[in-house]
């Protein structure tokens, strides 16, 4: 179906064809699982929703433990076995009517599954617009092609060979690919870099075909615990947040929940960017299913607070229970903070 929007808070006008809806109770989805364009809009006489009846977009831990052991990694160093591929397309069972979008992850890189081809072709058998992030490390060309399906890839910004490898590889198959960026108080140095319009990594990247960079904040959880010294100052992330709303690049620029809610206090957002600034996601559009099936608000919550298994309930059970309904007015009480504690 094609649809034509205009956003009042924005006065964005918004034309696509759409092959999901969502007929909420106060709210319509409308979502296009080839470009990724979604839309939520409200219903006449009803606010825009805080929350969603069901997550629209689910992180899935696809992968239960890495090889490359990296010693800031927020998952730990926790190992378990990889989501079993009956467990994965189980899930999906339970979400396919009303969810858009699945980011596979995880402890390693989820192109490495030993279902991997199955887990995204099964999502697009479903009408869910699969995506995920890699290391690139060891990329072979029957990953690349399976990639093809996703709705996009981002290769972490490792600054190694296979990085760039993949990057090329994923671009010269006509993949959607973007480089996840994580800012720690080193990084954030070339983060203002490539902010100004410098290309940090000398020509071995043809940003002319890069989709996107996705800045990630460096969150001192997992082996990060005792790493604090990696997060960055308060005055970084303020130069970080002013630079980042006037960004120079030729590509776009994105940031995840967590660095959108510092990009909100360090500095005054008015105007057109104070209607595009969401706060935090978790446990009110999205969540995370671990490979072992417990579901979390988020991929940074803490295991032991959450012992809520989906082999033994549904995942409309858990989005209504006390722990997520809490996790949620942490977020209504102090929007631009971590309900995590970050």
């Amino acid at each position: 179906m094609k649809k034509l929007f205009f956003d009042k808070s924005t006065k964005l006008l918004i034309c696509s064809d759409f092959d999901k809806h969502i007929n909420g109770p106060t709210y319509d989805i409308y979502f296009n699982s080839k470009t990724g364009v979604e839309v939520l809009k409200e219903k006449d006489g009803f606010p825009e929703p805080f929350s969603l009846e069901f997550p629209s977009l689910l992180d899935i831990g696809i992968m239960g433990a890495c090889p490359n052991d990296c010693s800031f990694c927020y998952q730990g160093s926790f190992k378990e076995p990889n989501m079993k591929l009956e467990h994965f397309k189980l899930l999906v069972d339970q979400i396919k009517d009303q969810t858009m979008q699945v980011a596979l992850g995880g402890r390693g890189d989820p192109n490495k599954h030993e279902n991997f081809k199955e887990i995204v072709q099964y999502c697009r058998d479903n009408n869910i617009a699969p995506s995920y992030t890699t290391s690139g490390n060891n990329l072979t060309d029957e990953e690349v092609e399976n990639s093809k399906i996703c709705g996009a890839v981002a290769v972490s910004n490792y600054d190694k060979p296979f990085t760039y490898t993949a990057l090329k590889k994923f671009m010269d198959a006509g993949v959607k690919t973007n480089i996840h960026f994580v800012l720690t108080r080193s990084t954030i140095i070339d983060a203002y870099k490539i902010l100004s319009g410098e290309d940090v990594w000398n020509n071995q990247i043809d940003l002319t075909r890069l989709n996107a960079i996705v800045f990630l904040l460096f969150k001192p959880q997992g082996k990060g615990k005792v790493l604090p010294h990696l997060s960055p100052t308060f005055d970084q992330l303020r130069k970080f947040s002013e630079m980042f709303i006037r960004s120079k690049t030729k590509f776009k620029v994105g940031a995840d929940s967590c660095t959108v809610n510092y990009v909100q206090s360090t500095i005054k957002i008015e105007g057109f960017l104070k209607n595009c600034l969401d706060s935090c996601e978790g446990a009110r559009m999205s969540c995370y299913v671990s490979p072992s099936m417990k579901f979390y608000p988020c991929s940074f919550c803490d295991p032991e607070k959450y012992n809520l298994s989906l082999l033994e309930k549904p995942l409309e059970y858990y989005w209504k229970a006390d722990q997520f309904s809490s996790f949620r007015n942490k977020i209504k009480e102090r929007p631009t903070r971590c309900p995590v504690g970050f």
